[in-house]
């Protein structure tokens, strides 16, 4: 047989470069599909009441209509709802980061009786639903008289309130950082305190970008929790805000979709900038024992 029929009918390259243009088109495909809700919101906020009336016949506007995008700013008090959103937003985040970090490196890193069992019962409230506690907890905070309050959403983040899932996230990662470092740290004469601020924070970067964004989309978009404690408007967060705005303009989709998306804004944007540091952190936590 001749070198002529030996000689395969694609090289190794071109084999990589097909495998790539159909990876590279699959991918495409598939980011469109997650892409055109957000497209789908975007030009129904956009449209007139006439184009919504014809329902799907008209997919983008005639004539953008960018003072929907006003109106669903001024018809309710927008801005107050916003820096009452990141009221809770930031303190809620700092809470959460310092006490998730601080349990998380006592379960990894320092030994004391009992610290697996309590590991095990910290991982067990993860499965209790909060509408469970939801009765004992607001009489508490009715009689400390936090009830109309902030407080009640603000002070649980610095005890490690809802942070089990947290704990268990940098605890992972910081299993993974070799005792090495401590130990040398220590003969060095450096403290715990010293060891976790200089070492492991550092270290742990990624991790704690992935912990600060979970913490600032499940408050941004938290609803029961405003609904509860919240009874002052003046406290209102954008949460309770769209849903007043969706009683004032509920048959208006236009404006409906115009409002959701400024405030889904923030958490596409803040995403958009921190995906890398996201995507390491949790790469990094799902391959470290």
């Amino acid at each position: 047989m001749t070198d002529e029929y030996k000689r395969p009918l694609l090289t190794k390259k071109q084999k990589t470069l097909i495998k790539t243009i159909l990876l590279n088109i699959l991918l495409t495909i598939l980011s469109f599909a997650f892409v055109f809700p957000f497209l789908w919101m975007l030009f129904t906020a956009l449209k007139t009441p006439q184009e919504l009336l014809q329902g799907t016949e008209v997919f983008f506007p005639t004539e953008p209509q960018w003072e929907n995008f006003v109106t669903a700013v001024t018809a309710i008090p927008f801005f107050m709802y916003l820096k009452n959103s990141l009221i809770i937003v930031v303190l809620v985040m700092v809470g959460t980061l310092f006490s998730a970090t601080t349990a998380a490196y006592a379960f990894a890193k320092l030994s004391w009786k009992g610290r697996d069992k309590w590991f095990i019962v910290m991982l067990a409230t993860m499965m209790i639903p909060i509408q469970v506690i939801l009765i004992p907890t607001y009489i508490m905070y009715a009689q400390i008289g936090w009830l109309g309050t902030r407080l009640p959403l603000i002070v649980p983040a610095f005890f490690g309130g809802g942070a089990a899932f947290y704990i268990f996230l940098l605890r992972q990662f910081y299993k993974g950082i070799p005792k090495e470092l401590s130990e040398s740290a220590i003969i060095d004469g450096a403290n715990h305190f010293q060891i976790f601020v200089k070492i492991m924070l550092p270290l742990t970067k990624p991790a704690l970008i992935t912990v600060a964004l979970f913490t600032f989309m499940a408050t941004w978009n938290d609803y029961f929790g405003p609904l509860i404690f919240l009874s002052n408007p003046d406290h209102w967060t954008l949460a309770i805000g769209l849903r007043a705005f969706q009683t004032q303009f509920g048959g208006r989709f236009d404006l409906m979709m115009a409002a959701a998306l400024l405030i889904m804004l923030p958490t596409l944007i803040i995403f958009f900038f921190a995906q890398k540091s996201f995507i390491e952190g949790i790469t990094f936590t799902g391959i470290k024992g």
